[in-house]
């Protein structure tokens, strides 16, 4: 493998690759909170859920990075995580008196956006899943005809 060949999906981000500060934080206390539609994922995203819900459906994302770390923590609440079908899907975790599930998920296509849930659950439930029917493929085919077509006019062919 060279220096510039994609990670194996299992393998957790080096050191730097991701920077510690989030992109955006998704926050629910005594309340809920949702990220869903098109938005730009970013790097990093901290869901914190106490006494609510917080729902990160990325099956409409632009993935602008191939690798997205989310920091999920609930505590007596839930974190819900949608990603599309052919992404990878990774997780590691813990609950106390809680559950901390991260369904993985391996994409054939070796530069295919993976995404990493880390966190816990007291009391409450992260869980993170593919969303049927969603392909994060035709998302970025889509965004790609519509930045040529703006370079198009822009240049004026």
């Amino acid at each position: 493998a060279t220096a510039l060949s994609p990670p194996p999906p299992g393998a957790r981000p080096t050191p730097g690759a991701v920077p510690a500060e989030a992109d955006a934080n998704v926050v629910a206390v005594f309340s809920s909170a949702l990220r869903r539609g098109r938005w730009r994922a970013g790097r990093r995203l901290h869901a914190y859920a106490v006494f609510g819900s917080v729902e990160i459906d990325l099956s409409e994302a632009i993935f602008e990075y191939q690798q997205v770390v989310i920091k999920a923590v609930a505590v007596f609440g839930d974190v819900r995580i949608r990603v599309p079908e052919n992404i990878s899907l990774r997780g590691t975790g813990g609950g106390v008196l809680g559950s901390f599930e991260v369904s993985p998920l391996d994409s054939v296509d070796s530069a295919a956006p993976v995404v990493y849930v880390d966190g816990w659950a007291v009391l409450g439930s992260v869980e993170a899943r593919p969303k049927r029917g969603k392909r994060v493929a035709d998302i970025l085919d889509r965004v790609h005809d519509k930045v040529d077509r703006k370079l198009r006019r822009h240049l004026g062919h």
